[in-house]
């Protein structure tokens, strides 16, 4: 009865076993139990999860978990975690603990280990780490807070509220449709095309669409068949970087060069004061938060948009003369970036307005 790696016999009979998760739980098949411990349970693949349920079916036995926390919802998903489902507690069938690591270190009883010595020199670390780590990082490692809600522009809960609309069957004829692209680098990431219909202040989404590994002039052309279908009111477009082939050629075609609107996140642009310069990108992101705060904006019942929009994260950096800026960006925003650009196109009546001229 010497211990194992995996396992340990108490002197009362009761057996301890370590079993690897792996990315099914598989490990945990075969096995009765009176107790599961998930270890760091938040990270854990939700399958696991399903496969060692029936381990406790014939004892009544219990599931303890600890875990820092790590993300509400499972991949590019609305649904919840199981983790973050027994955080939550609806049901009253949990008892959860929430300790930060502050209150433990200043809570914990003074004792002949835990001296005042140590406690002072754990509030010093969690000083220095506080100085040399993000606001995000120190607060999901040492306060307990799940990633998801730090520094999200777009909450959960808002996203969720202005996801109304069901896809329409039909394509209106003489409405107002606006067309929001983001263009992929070359050959990489997902392109998307985001369709707007403008009925007075509200603007309603009805079309997500994303493209994968796609070329230039397959982008463009993708562009044209939609414009062919919905008569697009303006189309808005990044007109830098990789984008601006396909703009350049939008603004050649007779079809769309009237109706195609350059849209350049780095450009600055002055403010009212006269004094305060603001990316585009930022007033973007600020103008569409505002519609969809005041319930003008109705987007699609889609997790992919979902997940887009909750992906968006900013923080506030300094420049080189001190003089503070918000900066947004994120790691799944193709489609949050595809509906900004449409959004900024309802904000103005003409943003590429055409002169005409007559011979006298």
């Amino acid at each position: 009865n010497k211990p194992t790696l995996d396992k340990v016999i108490l002197k009362n009979g009761a057996e301890i076993r370590s079993r690897p998760v792996g990315t099914m739980g598989d490990a945990f098949r075969g096995f009765t139990a009176d107790v599961n411990w998930f270890n760091e349970s938040s990270k854990w693949p939700e399958i696991a999860f399903t496969a060692i349920m029936p381990t406790l079916m014939t004892t009544g036995g219990y599931i303890w978990m600890d875990s820092t926390p790590f993300g509400k919802f499972i991949g590019n998903t609305t649904n919840k975690t199981f983790f973050f489902k027994c955080w939550e507690n609806f049901d009253g069938r949990w008892k959860v603990y929430y300790k930060t690591s502050e209150e433990v270190i200043k809570s914990r009883k003074i004792t002949d280990f835990w001296t005042k010595e140590k406690q002072e020199a754990s509030l010093k670390f969690l000083e220095d780490q506080k100085s040399l780590l993000s606001d995000m990082e120190y607060r999901q490692e040492y306060m307990g807070e799940f990633m998801d809600d730090l520094r999200q522009w777009f909450d959960d809960d808002l996203i969720i509220r202005q996801q109304t609309e069901e896809r329409p069957n039909t394509i209106k004829k003489n409405t107002e449709y606006l067309l929001g692209v983001d263009v992929a680098r070359m050959g990489e990431d997902e392109s998307t095309f985001e369709i707007y219909e403008k009925r007075g202040e509200h603007l309603y989404q009805v079309e997500n669409q994303i493209t994968t590994k796609t070329t230039l002039p397959q982008t463009y052309e993708h562009i044209i068949g939609l414009h062919r279908q919905y008569d697009f009111t303006k189309i808005l477009i990044d007109s830098q970087g990789i984008g601006v082939g396909v703009f350049d050629w939008l603004m050649v075609n007779d079809d769309t060069r009237r109706i195609t609107v350059p849209i350049d996140n780095s450009v600055l642009i002055e403010m009212p004061d006269g004094k305060t310069m603001k990316r585009k990108k930022t007033l973007k992101y600020s103008w569409f938060k505002m519609m969809m705060e005041t319930n003008k904006i109705h987007l699609l019942k889609d997790d992919s948009i979902f997940q887009s929009f909750k992906s968006v994260q900013y923080q506030y950096t300094n420049d080189s003369l001190g003089v503070r800026h918000l900066k947004i960006f994120g790691n799944y925003t193709h489609i949050a970036e595809g509906s900004t650009n449409a959004a900024w196109g309802g904000k103005h009546k003409d943003l590429n307005p055409i002169i005409y001229t007559i011979k006298v």
